[in-house]
This record gives structure tokens, sequence and C-alpha cells, in this order.
């Protein structure tokens, strides 16, 4: 950004040719490098688009002290321009600059042609062909890659004329090329919705620094948009048209009737959608109506289909019992029968009342009537678990539907279905409605859908409240089982988890696989849970925090959060060391050894899976191992469950670590050993399913650090998770 005479006063001004670079951010656009001033060697740091050996800079700024490099010059302003001279140009194309031009063509290219080369690389590219090993087609490539470099310069000036960053001008560049400066123009807020990690505020500020009013319609559009977006992640699919018009007014200060006219004509064009749900008139994201309307049609479609006898069904479920050596409760066959007898139903139950029974029930009748039977969850874990327990494979959804890289859409939908006679699908509290439509719309008519869940659990972090609207819309079939088997009342847990959800403040004597250590301080609980997480758990179950241990949080930013324990956990399990590479990412900090996870869908990351076959994909929730760090290539590899992932360092916000992981992270997760932290947060956060949840996320063992009045303030908030979804009145 340019400052005025004025501002720059008092600074001072350097010119000279870069000589190297010493470290780069490409995600912010901060550089150390050198720069050699008539023979006179410093060092100094700015941020800029690019910047390479070779380049001439002339830079405004001051100089600094730093503690461990000593006196630099911190740039404030960079202007660049080619090198003329023969040693500059060599710089440059041995920097790497010019795609497909390494050292050794960089080399032979000065040496032949000198202060002309880039004349002939941009203008006359058929004489490289002059210099051994060089043909026609590669000397067209290489000619192509150092124009793509000079317009890219170009477009990357152009946007930071314009105020962009030079971290978001990369990225913009590499979206829409040498139309990047034109589309900033036409319409800034398609850079909030195509560029990722651009706000809305910053394309708001972009759009009124270039010409667009504060109530241009353009502008009002774009905020009602944004306010339905946000409010995606509080799991609203859309928003009451009453408190959408005050909503938008407000924040772009306009009037209510302006709102209304800019949300009419964005109907019209069906860039929003209205609707009436439950007596509401309702405004959609347009993806969000398709989502929910079109479910609720194949739903309905599917539930026509009716009752179907299933002759001998009885002695079936009888023959089932014997075969598997169970004798299954009332509600269990009536699950089973439910199951065989609907194209579609719901199963849900809390822990330890015979949910994975009755659906190892329903494999095997379905098996005996020669049924192919998939089976699919929404997360990795989730659906190793339920390999496990029902001895048969199960997918993730997304690999289920199979993802496609590049674009995000599934292989499988309305014109190619899935193979299939039965689809059961567990954990259905974790699919949102987006995932939910693509599910539907890729089942085969004549199948059957059956779906398995907890519904006293959290929703899904997507938007929708899928599985609660489901039972409540009393469309669809549904059994609820309610019974505590003997076997599972002997776990402290599970008696914890339903006095939990009963309303009950659970009995905290430390006996079985049950612990609490009652801490009211800040201070108190994380020292207590730093010493059960490091060394007293390890040492008597033999479980880390890096393997079988998670710890679990309520919430991120406060003393005993999310952020502060992850950090003073690696510090004592994973320390800087020599030989251990660390590499610093915005507000974040990675090393080699430590436990990440994903935090949200890319479908385009390169993946190796365990037999060595290249693919892509990794999704929300998955918790892996960086296992490489490299700086030259700027790699992260990150080894998840069954597969690596490569990560360039511009990617790397989409990891956080994951030795303390939120309760909504946790979501279809279970876990060996869980260590619920429940120290300072919000009153917003102590509420009955949230604790829930978090407490049937442990397998073996359950250790709560925190105060017991939090504990009982939970227990007795009986506060549900409210959220406009309109499913359940569309089935109704």
């Amino acid at each position: 950004m340019k400052k005025g005479a004025a501002a720059l006063e008092m600074e001072e001004q350097i010119e000279g040719t870069v000589e190297e670079i010493i470290y780069e951010n490409e995600s912010t656009g901060y550089r150390v490098f050198t720069v050699d001033c008539g023979g006179t060697l410093i060092n100094a740091v700015g941020t800029c688009v690019s910047i390479y050996p070779g380049e001439l800079i002339n830079a405004v700024g001051s100089w600094t002290e730093h503690a461990s490099y000593g006196r630099q010059f911190s740039c404030v302003e960079i202007e660049k321009s080619f090198p003329g001279e023969l040693e500059g140009i060599s710089k440059f194309l041995l920097s790497g600059a010019v795609k497909g031009v390494g050292p050794a063509t960089a080399g032979k290219i000065v040496e032949m042609f000198g202060e002309d080369s880039f004349d002939i690389l941009e203008h006359e590219p058929l004489r490289l062909t002059a210099i051994r090993g060089i043909t026609k087609e590669r000397a067209r490539r290489i000619s192509d890659a150092f124009r793509e470099t000079l317009g890219t310069r170009e477009t990357l000036m152009a946007l930071a004329e314009l105020g962009i960053t030079p971290a978001f001008a990369v990225k913009i560049a590499r979206e829409y090329g040498a139309l990047a400066p034109t589309v900033v123009l036409e319409n800034p807020y398609r850079l909030w919705e195509e560029i990722d990690g651009f706000t809305f505020q910053n394309a708001d500020n972009l759009a009124l620094s270039n010409g667009v009013g504060p109530a241009d319609e353009l502008r009002i559009g774009y905020c009602v948009k944004y306010i339905l977006a946000h409010n995606l992640q509080n799991g609203h699919c859309f928003l009451p048209r009453e408190k959408l018009l005050p909503l938008g007014a407000k924040y772009v200060d306009v009037t209510e009737e302006e709102v209304e006219i800019a949300v009419e004509n964005m109907c019209a064009r069906h860039q929003l959608e209205a609707a009436v749900i439950n007596g509401l008139d309702v405004v959609y994201l347009p993806n969000y109506y398709k989502a929910e309307t079109r479910a609720a049609e194949k739903l309905r479609t599917l539930l026509q289909f009716g009752h179907q006898e299933i002759q001998k069904i009885e002695s079936r479920i009888s023959k089932t019992e014997q075969e598997l050596g169970i004798l299954y409760e009332e509600a269990q066959r009536a699950a089973i029968r439910c199951a065989v007898e609907n194209r579609v139903m719901v199963l849900t139950g809390g822990p330890g009342t015979g949910k994975t029974t009755s659906l190892r029930g329903m494999i095997a009748l379905f098996e005996a009537l020669s049924y192919r039977i998939l089976l699919a969850a929404p997360t990795g874990r989730a659906a190793k678990r339920m390999s496990q327990v029902c001895a048969r494979s199960a997918q993730t959804l997304h690999r289920l539907l199979e993802v496609q890289p590049g674009t995000g859409a599934f292989a499988h939908n309305g014109a190619n279905p899935l193979k299939c006679d039965v689809l059961i699908v567990d954990e259905m509290s974790m699919v949102d409605s987006l995932l939910f439509e693509a599910l539907l719309d890729a089942l085969p008519l004549g199948s059957r859908l059956i779906m398995v869940g907890d519904a006293d659990q959290l929703p899904s972090v997507g938007a929708g409240n899928v599985l609660a609207d489901l039972v409540k819309s009393g469309a669809v079939p549904t059994v609820a089982l309610t019974k505590i088997f003997r076997q599972a009342q002997t776990s402290a847990i599970i008696t914890a988890a339903h006095a939990i959800n009963a309303g009950h403040c659970p009995e905290l004597e430390n006996s079985g696989d049950l612990f609490f250590i009652a801490k009211k301080t800040p201070e108190g609980v994380l020292e207590a849970a730093l010493e059960m997480a490091v060394n007293r758990i390890p040492r008597r179950y033999g479980l880390q925090v890096t393997d079988g241990l998670q710890i679990i949080i309520p919430t991120r930013k406060t003393q005993t959060g999310t952020i502060q324990v992850n950090a003073l956990i690696r510090d004592r399990i994973n320390p800087d060391q020599p030989g251990r590479r660390t590499v610093a990412f915005r507000d974040q900090l990675f090393r080699e050894g430590d436990k990440v996870m994903q935090i949200r869908n890319n479908y385009d990351l390169p993946v190796t899976t365990a037999e060595g076959k290249e693919e892509a994909g990794v999704f929300n929730g998955d918790i892996g191992m960086i296992t490489q760090i490299l700086p030259r290539e700027k790699l992260v590899r990150v080894q998840f469950e069954d597969r690596t992932a490569t990560y360039a360092y511009d990617q790397l916000d989409e990891l956080e670590p994951a030795y303390a992981i939120t309760v909504h992270k946790s979501q279809g997760s279970e876990f060996e050993a869980v260590l619920l932290i429940l120290g300072e947060m919000t009153p917003l956060l102590q509420y009955r399913n949230l604790l829930y949840t978090a407490v049937t996320r442990a397998k073996r063992l359950l250790v709560i650090v925190g105060s017991r009045q939090i504990v009982e303030r939970m227990a007795a908030n009986r506060k549900h998770t409210n959220r406009y979804s309109g499913l359940r009145y569309l089935l109704q």
C-alpha cells in the first residue's frame, strides 16, 4: 500500500539487487531477503506478492534491530523491476522463477544470449533450440512459462494497486488469471464466495473502496447472502424473513424496505429462494432449499412403497437368533421387523441399548434374503467402528458416494445410483442437509434405507437437523431403543450418560471406568488435566494423547480451552528439539510428531493409501500425525489412519492441533479413553446434550476434570440446539 509524502518523511529508501531469499511465507506474503546495495549486503524484511533473486528493487522503510538477526531494513513499500544486467538475469533465471527452467538450462540460456535472454524468451523462443536438448516444443513451453511469469507479475501488481494483500493476490491470480483485476472491479463480492479465506468484510471493504455505494443493491444483496451463510455455522438452513430483513438493514445501515427489494430481486433471479415453512415466510440460500425440498421429495417417494409383508418374518427372526446365539428384546425384534418391512426407517437409542445387536440381526436377515448390503458412516472412525461391530466392510459416506476431486460433486447420484438393495447409515446425527440430499439422490428407488443414530447427541456440524427432523416428523417409521442391557449396566460411563440424558447429575464417585477430579479454579483444572494426560493415564493404562487418549473440551478460547491446552501438551510431549522440524503458519505452529485434525473437507488434496494407491481427498474431522516437514519443497506430510496426505504450506490453515478437540469436533468418534475438561466456559455451552455427547465418546475410560457445579448445571439444562430447518415440516 502506498503512503503519503508526509508519512514517509521519517523513512529511508534503498535500491539494489535481490541477492537471496532467506525466508518466505506464501500465505502472508512476508519475506526475508538480502539486497546488494552497490556492494553492501543488507538484510531486508517486508510483504510483497513475489520476489526473486536478481530482481531490482526500490524500497521505502526504516532500519530496525532484530534480537537474532541484527540490523535489518523493514520495507513498507517495495517497487520491483526485471534485471537488465547479465548477473541479475542469471540470478533471476537460476531462482526457479520460470517453470521448466532449471539451473543447467538457465546457465545455458544466459551463456548463449546474455543480456538479450529475456527478449529471446518472450519474443523469439524458437532461437532456444540452438541450445542442445531444447526441442521446439520445449522452447514453446519455456516461453509460455516466462510470459506467464510476466503476466502473473503484472496481475499481482494490479491487484496490489486495488488494495489486495499479497497473500490473497496470489490466490486470486491463480483462480482468475489475467482477468483477476476485472473480476475484482466488476464484483468484489465474488472473492468472498470463491476465494478461500477471503472474508465478507474483506470483500465489502474492497467494494466500498472501489466504487460500490453504501446503499448499492449489489452490496445489500450480498450482505443478505452473507447473513444467511453466516447462520449456516449456527446450523440454520434458512432464516425467517422477519428476522433477516432487520439484520440486513442494521448491517449495511439501510431501511428494511431496501433490503426487502434486494431480497425480492434475488429470489426472482433464484440467487435466493423464498418458502413458507411451518407458517413462516423464510429465505434460503439456493443449495439448502434444493437440499431440503429434494430430500423430502425422495423420502415421500420411498414412503409411498408402504408396508411390505415378508413371509415368515417372525420365524426368520427366530432363526437369526439361533444362528447368532442371541435372544432379542421385543423392541429389537420390532426394529428388525421395521427394517425388513419398510423402504426407509430410523433406529435410535443411547449407549448400551442394543443398537449394534439389532443391526447385526438386520444384516443377518438381509443376507439370508440375498440382498446386496452397503454400510456407511459420516467419518472414517465411525465407519471403522461400524466395520468392527458388524463384521462387514463399511465406508465413509464420501467414499461410498465417490466424491470427485476438483468439484466436490459425487459420482453416484440419480443418474448413477448405488448398486445395493439395502443401505445402512450409522451416526445419522452427524449427517447434515447437503450430505443427506446427496445420499438420497444416489439411493436406488427399489432399495431400503436404514438410518441409525442417537437423537439426543449434538446435531451435525453442518446446517440442518436431519435425524431429529426425521424422528419428529412422524412420517418416517422409527424404533427407539430405551432399555439398558445388563452387561452395559456395569459401565459407569453408560450409566452416567443415561443419567445425564434424563436430566440428573451422574454419580461422580471414582469407580470402574469413570473418574472425577474436582477442581474449581482454571489453574487447578489445567494443572490436574495436564498431569492426567501426560503422566497418570499413560502410566496406568498405557494410553497416550497421540494414541488412544483424546482430550475433549467444550470451548476453544479460554484458559482451559483447546487452544491453550494444545500448546501446553505439545510443549510437554513434543517439545522443540534438534532434528524435529517446525513450521509456523499464521497463528499456528506445526511440528513433526504433532497430532492434528483436518478441519474442513478438501476433495483435491493428494493422498497415498496404505496400499500405495494415489488418490485425493481428506475430510473434516480426520485425525492424523505430522510425519514429515519438507522446508525446501514447502510440504507437510500427515499420516492419517489409512492414508498419507501431502499439504503445501499455504494449505496448513486446513489443519489444527488435535491433542485436545472440541465436543463438536469429537462427534461420530469413539476413543479408548477420554479426558473431559470442564473448566471456565460461557453459560451458552453449559447444556445437556453437549455433556451427553462428550461422555458417550469414551469407550474404556472417562476422566472428568472440573467443577461439580458445571456438571450439575449442564445435566439440568435441557436446552436443545434450536435450528431453522424445514425437513420435518416438508414431510408432514
